[in-house]
């Protein structure tokens, strides 16, 4: 196969990030995309580097948030609160098996790093983009129309989650997200309280 054939491949595989729904909705009403949640995981690392602690080199931060979910435009995306452990492998193994066949249409050595590099979790690059990606959930879960929905999945999985302290701790790693993600956090429940009288404090768990 020659490389044009191969790069028009990834190409439309590439493209089916534009067509695979995430769980969440955005301020339309429509479901998020893959690819419009890496954008906007893009538009974030862009605001956020002046005020980062951890240096970072931000032509991986852009690599990272592009590729990080490339898999699903195969595998598909799986709402975190339908992964069982069963599932889980599945999807971990359907995963890399998409991988496989990017990385056989690229060729490309450092792609291929990026895909290892981002589930390893241990360059500052890695450890900040996926906050990026469980931030760009939280933004969504303030920018949608309908809060109602969120908490239709296995008793308020989402809400008891956003509301624990140790999902607000994993922002310590970079203080300027911890502050983000407390002013999203608090216009969140006050949007609970006003649009559906429901006090947030109610998911408030210790852990």
């Amino acid at each position: 196969m020659t490389i044009a054939k191969k790069l028009t491949d990834f190409f439309t595989i590439s493209e089916r990030l534009e067509c695979e729904p995430r769980l969440t909705r955005m301020s339309n009403g429509e479901c998020q995309t893959v690819a419009s949640h890496s954008w906007n995981m893009i538009m974030m690392a862009i605001a956020l580097k002046p005020y980062l602690k951890n240096p970072v080199n931000m032509e991986t931060v852009m690599k990272l948030c592009a590729l990080h979910d490339l898999p699903e435009a195969i595998a598909h995306d799986i709402p975190l609160h339908e992964q069982t452990v069963e599932i889980k492998e599945q999807k971990r193994i359907k995963e890399q098996s998409a991988i496989n066949t990017i990385n056989e249409l690229l060729q490309d050595a450092d792609i291929a790093a990026r895909f290892d590099e981002y589930e390893l979790r241990q360059s500052p690059e890695s450890k900040l983009v996926k906050l990026l990606d469980i931030l760009d959930t939280c933004v969504q879960h303030l920018c949608t129309k309908d809060l109602s929905y969120i908490g239709q999945y296995n008793n308020n999985f989402y809400w008891r989650a956003v509301f624990s302290e140790s999902f607000a701790e994993q922002f310590d790693y970079e203080p300027i997200l911890r502050k983000v993600f407390n002013e999203i956090r608090e216009r969140v429940a006050a949007r609970l309280k006003q649009e559906l009288n429901i006090d947030y404090t109610q998911f408030v768990t210790k852990d």
